[in-house]
């Protein structure tokens, strides 16, 4: 995406939805970057709390956004590349198109993406003033240097230049169990078969690299992530206890 200062734009978006008491926790390519995954960013997505869609999307209408950025409505949301069925990618529930490019904003809700942490609104007040306030546990700011990494050769950009406003982010466990719960709920299509893509992104370019403590997770997804990581199982035995661990069998 052929953006300037791709961070400054991020946290112009952030700070926005912030300013309208929107929590947000930035999600997808953008994300994947901060954590040092290799990734082509074709979007900017965040993640709000469910009851707050319609108010993400007013936002998203009119920001004012860093070097005179301009956001536009989808030109045709019923065949557009961003919420296409057999896109490879889980879609946003909501997004605009940045001017002159390919890229987009998107909003995706908590019930399709983190459902299993406590709602954002609970922590609202903390997520909105990170800055003077201790975040909640599953979260850390994108310019964080002591937990994110830099950017390295062959890897992302890591860790966002302080000075901006903050931005908010999952951990990588957090993100990991994400992918985990993401790939026993959606095995069999193009979404699972991403998230079986990202654990093991996460393994070679987040774990590999000692910017993971694996001993975050939760015991049963602990145990299940190493015996993939070890390659102990089939895929298709892992998968299987991976669903029946989640609750996710019929």
């Amino acid at each position: 995406m052929a953006i300037k200062d791709l961070e400054a734009l991020v946290a112009s978006i952030s700070h926005a939805l912030n300013a309208a008491r929107i929590p947000c926790v930035l999600w997808g390519h953008c994300l994947l970057q901060v954590h040092g995954v290799p990734t082509i960013v074709g979007s900017i997505d965040f993640v709000i709390p469910d009851d707050l869609l319609q108010a993400g999307a007013r936002v998203l209408t009119d920001v004012a956004l860093a070097q005179d950025t301009l956001l536009t409505p989808c030109p045709n949301p019923t065949d557009c590349s961003k919420t296409a069925p057999n896109r490879p990618t889980p879609p946003p529930s909501f997004h605009n198109h940045l001017e002159g490019s390919d890229a987009s904003v998107g909003l995706y809700l908590q019930r399709d993406t983190l459902w299993f942490l406590p709602p954002l609104n609970s922590m609202r007040d903390r997520l909105l003033s990170p800055a003077t306030q201790q975040l909640p546990p599953p979260f850390i700011l994108a310019s964080d240097q002591t937990t994110l990494p830099p950017w390295r050769p062959g890897r992302a950009s890591g860790f966002f230049k302080p000075g901006q406003s903050p931005v908010v982010v999952p951990k990588a466990h957090v993100l990991l169990e994400a992918f985990m719960r993401i790939y026993a709920r959606d095995v069999g299509t193009v979404i699972g078969s991403f998230a079986l893509t990202m654990i093991a992104y996460m393994e070679l370019y987040v774990d590999e690299d000692g910017f993971l403590d694996v001993d975050q997770l939760p015991d049963h997804l602990k145990e299940l992530y190493c015996e993939r990581r070890n390659d102990k199982k089939p895929v298709r035995q892992w998968t299987q206890e991976l669903k029946e661990t989640l609750g996710q069998n019929p």
